[in-house]
């Protein structure tokens, strides 16, 4: 009977793995939403002659820089930024839920879970968004 022999795989013939990043602490998600609004005149603005992508870029940047002074973890831009923007998803489909319980008529207690305290500092970032709007877009109805 022929024997095989099995050849090892050597280090650098192995698929690179990358290695998951740690979950932003609470910190650094206080870092990020007070961060944003402060440069929210920059980042939530349409692009215009005063309000480039290079302006846009390094407000994140900023906001970038805040949360790395508070984090045991350096952070990118693009991660700081896609963490805001899926946080922020989160919390709407959170508070969205939380409306929905409290709408329901039969009474009883409610089944949706309370915001954290990080949820409801981004909470009222959205809902300045949505009382505000976006700064420099005309409502149609005034056209």
């Amino acid at each position: 009977m022929p024997t095989q022999v099995l050849k090892m795989a050597t280090a650098a013939e192995l698929p690179a793995i990358r290695s998951r990043r740690a979950n932003f602490s609470d910190e650094e998600m206080m870092a990020m939403i007070l961060g944003w609004q402060d440069r929210q005149d920059v980042l939530q603005e349409r692009f215009s002659q005063n309000i480039t992508a290079e302006s846009k870029k390094q407000a994140w940047e900023d906001v970038t820089t805040e949360v790395n002074s508070v984090s045991r973890v350096l952070r990118g831009r693009e991660e700081v930024k896609k963490k805001f923007v899926d946080f922020k998803s989160v919390v709407k489909k959170k508070m969205s839920n939380i409306r929905q319980e409290q709408e329901k008529t039969g009474g009883g207690t409610s089944e949706a879970k309370a915001l954290t305290h990080i949820e409801e500092a981004m909470a009222q970032v959205i809902k300045e968004i949505q009382v505000s709007g976006i700064p420099g877009l005309q409502d149609p109805g005034s056209m």
